[in-house]
């Protein structure tokens, strides 16, 4: 296994994996971007593409094992306290997260990790999540943080083994095909010298 940076091309596989990642959410926030007759999936791919945003394939790192991509982590340093806000005028089901994010400026943010399920369970997940702590120090973060569904207690009880701490939860804001309901749990762990 080797992790590479993302490249354009790998557009069409982030985008699966985030929304695997986002348990549908991102599928979801895509359909309502789609226009005549797109697939979410494709507006996904398309976002993934892109130069800039959050969810740009610039600020992922990818795992290769035996020439296909089998995992993604998308990472990047959330701006720091005081820094202007964007206008919150995102869909409703948006909020609990960027307030959740608002919680922890300056820390090096996941905002997704993801694994392809025939691939779990072979460290990729802790090969990723090492390459984000080394990012982070490399950007002079002291703090990584994300966020995960209350009841997704398999991804909770991995990044607390990874040293993370619960710090705040907001509710899930239900939309169309959420399969859970529960809390968005805001996750931090501090960087050593931090």
């Amino acid at each position: 296994m080797r992790l590479r940076d993302a490249v354009r091309a790998d557009a069409r596989d982030l985008a699966y994996l985030i929304n695997l990642a986002g348990e549908g959410l991102p599928e979801y926030l895509w359909g309502l971007m789609a226009e005549g007759g797109e697939s979410p999936l494709a507006v996904g791919m398309q976002r993934a593409a892109r130069q800039e945003g959050g969810f740009s394939y610039r600020y992922a790192r990818v795992c290769i094992d035996r020439g296909r991509l089998v995992g993604m982590i998308l990472a990047y340093r959330l701006p720091d306290a005081g820094a202007p806000e964007e206008p919150d005028d995102g869909p409703a089901v948006v909020e609990p997260l960027t307030h959740l994010e608002a919680r922890v400026p300056g820390s090096w943010y996941i905002n997704a990790i993801a694994t392809l399920p025939a691939a779990r369970r072979k460290g990729i997940g802790r090969l990723l999540m090492a390459q984000a702590e080394a990012s982070a120090i490399a950007a002079g973060c002291d703090e990584m943080s994300l966020i995960v569904a209350s009841e997704n207690a398999t991804a909770r009880t991995f990044y607390r083994r990874l040293g993370f701490r619960e710090v705040a939860s907001l509710p899930v804001v239900p939309w169309p095909g959420c399969a859970h309901g529960g809390d968005w749990v805001l996750m931090a762990r501090r960087l050593e010298g931090g």
